[in-house]
């Protein structure tokens, strides 16, 4: 009788085991680390591409992207552009869409999906298709 007591603890234990260790696999830790790369404040360093390669002069320096999906455009305390946008994953790689609110933009900025990359301090939006334009961007002081 006592080896059968022995067992069933045993079994408990490794069911107990099995529990946490497939429950602990379905918690996430960040569910959007895109999230949470793309928030804060970021320096606009320069813009190339276009037809010339050359990209074009903007009239704004500063991005703002906030965790409550919305974002500003500034030159440095003046709002310029603000919206919300959208982040997705498609085929491995992040996108982020931006759509301006009440006053639209002129320049290329909010036309389509961008394809957003993150390295280190900086963070390059690329529009996806050719002739189009890249942001290269360094983290700002705040």
């Amino acid at each position: 009788m006592n080896i059968f007591k022995a067992s069933s603890l045993r079994t408990w234990a490794l069911v107990a085991l099995v529990i946490g260790l497939i429950w602990s696999c379905d918690q996430k830790d960040d569910p959007n680390p895109a999230q949470n790369a793309v928030e804060g404040k970021w320096k606009l360093e320069t813009i190339s591409g276009g037809f010339s390669g050359r990209g074009y002069t903007a009239n704004w320096n500063i991005l703002e992207i906030k965790a409550d999906l919305t974002y500003r455009r500034m030159k440095n305390d003046s709002l310029r552009y603000q919206g919300t946008y959208v982040l997705q994953q498609k085929d491995g790689k992040t996108y982020i869409n931006f759509k301006a609110s009440a006053t639209p933009s002129n320049d290329a900025f909010e036309n389509q999906d961008k394809e957003a990359l993150f390295e280190k301090e900086k963070f390059i939006l690329r529009d996806p298709c050719c002739d189009l334009f890249q942001y290269d961007f360094s983290k700002a002081v705040n």
